[in-house]
């Protein structure tokens, strides 16, 4: 009789222990928050080890201290957030060591570390300090703390043991739900803070999600495009964009140029596809590139090349033709052909193509830092005069009023003259050119502090505010300036030679006032 109380009283510790272990386990799959997790664990061992406290203490990566993540029973809101060094206490040779401890009287042994119950008027008599592991490395404890029972024996070692598992289990899985979450979270802000427009699109080509550039350029909001069709907005044929997500479907990544309006005209957008794991599932990335600036670059090389091209033939058909007329005349002697005008076609023509020659080699060799500044001190007021006499035929021409305003007493620059000359005929060649008949041009030089200004203002058309800076690029031109010839170079090379001086180079200019373009250089310093 005695063996069957005995085996009954061990198979119902037995069902009760496994009940336990599967209450416990059960914990795992309720919530994905550690804390609460951890709480309801040290719930659990305080209820059926009838312990006066329960807690959990995790190892802090940055200051190397335990510190209590949670508590239940007597001063557990005191205990949660209490911090030792990782070598004090039981705790801290549990951590140590990696070994359970077993302590029947807290005072009698020499591993107690009161600190915890001086601060919460709390009394540790007996202790099982457990280990918590995760890929072998210890990583905090699980404590329990004066059993109703009076002592903890090894089947309560072994069981304690086996929640310190559970809760490796959860603070491992929180670790990496964490790891996850900040990773979508980085994915989500790379997503919505890129400069280029993202979709993220079904295998159907239906809108997932959209980032933020996306819905600008698209001028859209999220809710208004997911779940319809991509290929709705674009501006090429369905059948393109169909084949492309057909092709992005099979594994493949195909480019795509589409043209996108914006309210500066449109966009050109040079567009990847490729399939992505989206939330577990295929999906197809759509990332697309303004390519825009590198368009109009392109179509503004194109244009200069003609122009080039255009700019070069006309003194050169000018050569042939005055020299075939020349050659014509002296083989048959005839007297009546005007060979001195046409020797005057001719040179012009010439000295015209080598200033273009010249323009495109200086303006290559200056961006290159390539171009030999050959500095002297020179006299503002016969670099004015100069310029001006290279001018004047011109302005006869259109009957324009050139005025010069020099102001007294100016001292010599140190710079480039020939180089200087040519920024200041340039400016003036183009105030000319741009100014209507009987217009007035006027080349102010004065002085403003420690540099020399050179001003020259025109009665032309003006520029607008928005293309004050561009018009200095290498290959800017202005749809205003179309119907106007030349190679566009000479204000490039003006910027260029002008900031070679240490000067600056600017313009103030409103649409239908004219144009000041200035410049300055230093006074005379080496």
């Amino acid at each position: 009789m005695t063996d069957d109380r005995s085996r009954i009283s061990n198979l119902e510790s037995k069902i009760r222990e496994l009940t336990f272990l599967h209450e416990t386990s059960q914990v795992l799959t309720a919530t994905l928050d550690l804390d609460s997790i951890l709480r309801s664990l040290m719930t659990q061992v305080r209820d059926y080890f009838q312990v006066e406290a329960a807690s959990v203490a995790l190892l802090d990566d940055k200051t190397e201290e335990l510190v209590f993540r949670v508590a239940v029973g007597e001063a557990a809101g005191v205990v949660v957030g209490m911090r030792l060094a990782s070598d004090q206490g039981v705790a801290g040779w549990v951590i140590q060591t990696g070994e359970p401890a077993l302590v029947p009287n807290a005072h009698a042994d020499k591993r107690f570390y009161s600190i915890v119950d001086d601060s919460t008027n709390f009394h540790a008599l007996t202790m099982l300090v457990v280990p918590i592991k995760v890929e072998g490395r210890v990583i905090g404890v699980t404590e329990a703390l004066n059993p109703a029972a009076g002592a903890f024996d090894e089947d309560a070692q072994r069981l304690l043991l086996s929640v310190a598992d559970l809760a490796a289990i959860a603070i491992h899985n929180a670790d990496l739900y964490e790891r996850a979450r900040q990773a979508e979270r980085r994915y989500e802000g790379l997503f919505d803070e890129s400069g280029d427009p993202i979709l993220v699109l079904d295998l159907d080509g239906k809108i997932l999600n959209l980032n933020q550039r996306a819905v600008k350029m698209f001028k859209c909001s999220r809710e208004q495009v997911t779940s319809t069709q991509f290929c709705n907005l674009l501006d090429i044929p369905r059948e393109t964009c169909q084949a492309a997500i057909q092709l992005a479907r099979e594994g493949q990544r195909p480019n795509l140029e589409v043209k996108v309006p914006s309210s500066g005209g449109t966009n050109t957008l040079e567009a990847r596809m490729a399939k992505i794991d989206y939330d577990g599932h295929e999906a197809i990335q759509w990332l697309g590139h303004d390519i825009s600036e590198q368009v109009a670059l392109e179509h503004m090389r194109e244009d200069l090349t003609h122009m080039i091209i255009h700019d070069l033939r006309n003194p050169l058909s000018s050569i042939m033709s005055s020299m075939q007329l020349i050659h014509t005349a002296f083989i048959e002697r005839d007297m009546t052909l005007p060979v001195l005008k046409l020797l005057s076609i001719a040179m012009r023509s010439g000295e015209k193509l080598h200033r273009l020659i010249d323009s495109l080699l200086d303006l290559g060799q200056l961006e290159a830092g390539e171009t030999e500044i050959n500095k002297t001190l020179v006299n503002p007021k016969s670099l004015t005069r100069d310029a001006m006499e290279q001018v004047q035929p011109l302005a006869l021409s259109k009957e324009q009023t050139l005025t010069t305003q020099v102001s007294l007493g100016l001292p010599e620059i140190h710079a480039d003259g020939d180089m200087i000359l040519r920024v200041l005929t340039n400016l003036l060649d183009n105030a000319v050119k741009f100014t209507p008949a009987k217009g007035n041009i006027t080349l102010n030089v004065e002085r403003v502090g420690e540099r020399i200004m050179f001003t020259v203002s025109d009665t032309g058309f003006g520029i607008a505010p928005e293309h004050h800076q561009r018009i200095f690029d290498r290959f800017a031109r202005l749809e205003d300036a179309k119907s106007f010839k030349g190679s566009g170079l000479g204000l490039a090379y003006c910027k260029l030679a002008v900031e070679a001086h240490g000067g600056h180079i600017w313009v103030e200019s409103e649409i239908g006032q004219g144009s000041q373009f200035r410049f300055t250089l230093p006074v005379n310093v080496e």
